[in-house]
């Protein structure tokens, strides 16, 4: 995405898109790491010194895309149009989905947008990007979804805290990139909507996902923002000490001011919430038999002699060449501040099956006393 900051690659060649990420805008002071972000084969991982040591971290999406049965509406694509095609098809619409958050990043951090700047946008996007399909009815429907978009805001009465916000679990050694998380003003209504009946709202704080698509919410979706919200908890608990609500929300075609302009669901007391720890410990048990290399061929091949052309370099070694394993750890103390350089260990994530226990009986505690 155009905020993030991306490293310059060196000898091999592999790691175009390594990038440190930032917010995209904050106003949460409470980073206690340096994220960084890159892709291995077809996954994105994300990278940060925790404890002193490098560790690598499975995205939210990496986990669930290894450990949840494909979506039925997604069969049913890949039926009526044939794997490639729908691989085509849905790299489009992911590429749609990603200038919308960055639009709307834009939107929130300065509450206007100029309509008149989405073609521009367009094209910009389209050339960073090398798009080569047609985009033609983009900037019409990006017109609309935001227009959709603004009415959610002033229904909800949304405040954002942070857009595109990316946290680590040392916990439980994954991360993901948060869409929006702020309060919003909830009623009485479905889905905590305002009803004119009432006299009182309440203030609470909520993780939204924006979705783009016209196919409704599913279960990969309910469990991305259960994991949201244990980031949230892990990094920012003085927030989570009162209620905190989830939401997915996403677009409606419509035609006229009578319809209504998006779809939004409260997905806050999901059964993900009691599955997510079990993704997680299936996901590493299955990591730990994978070992990702890249082959790094240089020099001149010469036939008749082998040379030590190819060579084969762990992905994390790669990470630390970018970070630079002589960098050092300020950890502020009550005494002042001491620095340590960050030893060459990757640590092998792993989730204690006891603390997955404990967190579930917690849970169900919880709704036990729920009223």
């Amino acid at each position: 995405m155009l905020f993030l900051l991306l490293i310059s690659n060196s000898m091999e060649g592999k790691m175009e898109n390594f990038e440190i990420i930032q917010p995209y805008f904050s106003t949460i002071a409470n980073f206690k790491y340096t994220i960084y972000r890159s892709r291995i084969d077809r996954d994105r991982f994300y990278f940060a010194i925790v404890d002193n040591e490098l560790v690598k971290l499975p995205s939210v999406t990496t986990i669930l895309s290894a450990t949840l049965p494909m979506e039925d509406w997604l069969i049913r694509w890949i039926s009526r149009w044939g794997y490639e095609k729908a691989a085509e098809k849905r790299n489009e619409s992911a590429l749609y989905g990603t200038l919308f958050s960055i639009i709307v990043s834009d939107f929130l951090r300065r509450g206007e947008i100029n309509l008149d700047t989405i073609e521009a946008r367009v094209n910009n996007f389209r050339l960073t990007n090398h798009i080569n399909f047609s985009t033609e009815f983009w900037e019409q429907r990006l017109k609309e979804d935001l227009y959709s978009l603004y009415y959610f805001i002033e229904d909800y009465r949304f405040e954002p805290l942070a857009v595109e916000l990316p946290l680590i679990s040392a916990k439980y050694r994954f991360a993901g990139t948060l869409d929006a998380i702020g309060y919003i003003h909830i009623g009485s209504g479905v889905n905590g909507k305002i009803l004119k009946k009432d006299k009182e709202l309440r203030k609470v704080l909520c993780i939204i996902d924006w979705k783009t698509g016209r196919h409704g919410f599913y279960r990969s979706h309910e469990a991305q923002l259960q994991m949201y919200r244990l980031l949230v908890e892990e990094n920012f608990p003085e927030l989570t000490e009162h209620e905190i609500k989830l939401y997915n929300w996403a677009p409606k075609d419509w035609n006229d001011d009578e319809d209504m302009k998006y779809t939004i669901k409260d997905q806050t007391n999901s059964k993900e919430a009691l599955r997510i720890l079990n993704y997680i410990a299936i996901y590493q048990v299955d990591e730990k038999e994978k070992n990702h290399k890249f082959k790094v061929l240089e020099g001149v091949l010469r036939i008749g002699e082998r040379n030590g052309n190819l060579k084969y370099v762990d992905y994390s070694d790669m990470v630390r060449k970018k970070i630079d394993s002589k960098q050092t750890v300020v950890n502020e103390e009550k005494n002042g501040s001491e620095e340590k350089n960050i030893e060459k260990k990757q640590f092998a994530p792993q989730v204690d099956p006891q603390e997955i226990y404990n967190h579930l009986n917690s849970f169900f505690e919880q709704i036990k006393e729920t009223p």
